[in-house]
């Protein structure tokens, strides 16, 4: 059964909407007969007058006469003003030079073409000066080399690793200073100090320890010859100092 008030709205919207069309309906009735009294009054329909159609070329910042005026550089071709004196392009004098552009030339996005930059270690070019690089200063601060460890057993027998003043992190990740291919070996298993003038090493909680001449440590002081332990790999402390 149907609600009562939904009956109700529906009559409401029924009854706007007709009387909505009818009111169109006579207004658009009553201009057309509008229309018909005046074309009678007249004899004919008045048409609007039709506006010139303007002709466009192909240039687009006015007409083609002011185009063919504009001045252009007689060495790059380029538009410039009358009033300039030196084309900003490539600085050849105005004047006599100046001549009216067959076409005009499109500027790249943000301005001029800025130069390539120069091949690594080059001198790089500032509008009109060559400034050097100095490729040492790009690389950081050296770090002092202050002794070795040598790999003694394992897959990189033979090897040595260069120990510089401050850490020196050992492990089997890539991006340790000194990377040991040792599956017994923790990803940050120990880390080589020097500071203060004295060698240290620190195990970093690795899984299977680290050993200085036999020992197991979590923290030791080194000296020139000591063997370290790391997984399965003998290291030779070198020291420089």
């Amino acid at each position: 059964m149907r609600d009562p008030r939904d009956v109700v709205q529906g009559r409401i919207e029924s009854e706007v909407k007709g009387r909505v069309g009818n009111a169109e309906y006579k207004a658009k009735a009553k201009a057309r007969q509008a229309v018909n009294n005046a074309v009678s009054k007249s004899g004919q329909k008045s048409k609007p007058a039709a506006k010139p159609k303007e002709k466009k070329g192909w240039w687009p910042f006015g007409k083609k006469e002011a185009a063919e005026a504009a001045p252009a550089c007689g060495s790059c071709g380029r538009e410039v003003d009358a009033s300039w004196e030196v084309c900003p392009y490539c600085g050849t004098a105005l004047g006599a030079g100046a001549a009216p552009p067959s076409r005009p030339t499109a500027l790249p996005a943000g301005g001029p073409p800025v130069p390539a930059a120069p091949p690594s270690g080059g001198p790089m070019i500032q509008g009109n000066k060559t400034v050097a690089i100095d490729i040492e200063q790009l690389k950081g601060p050296k770090r002092e080399l202050v002794g070795w460890v040598v790999v003694m057993s394992g897959n990189q027998k033979g090897l040595d690793f260069r120990i510089f003043a401050g850490k020196n992190s050992l492990g089997a990740a890539a991006d340790n200073d000194v990377v040991i291919t040792d599956e017994y070996l923790s990803s940050r298993h120990a880390v080589v100090r020097f500071e203060d003038g004295k060698y240290e090493v620190v195990d970093s909680e690795s899984t299977n320890g680290t050993f200085v001449n036999g020992k197991k440590v979590t923290r030791e002081e080194l000296v020139d010859n000591d063997t370290l332990r790391l997984g399965r790999t003998d290291l030779r402390f070198k020291a420089l100092y």
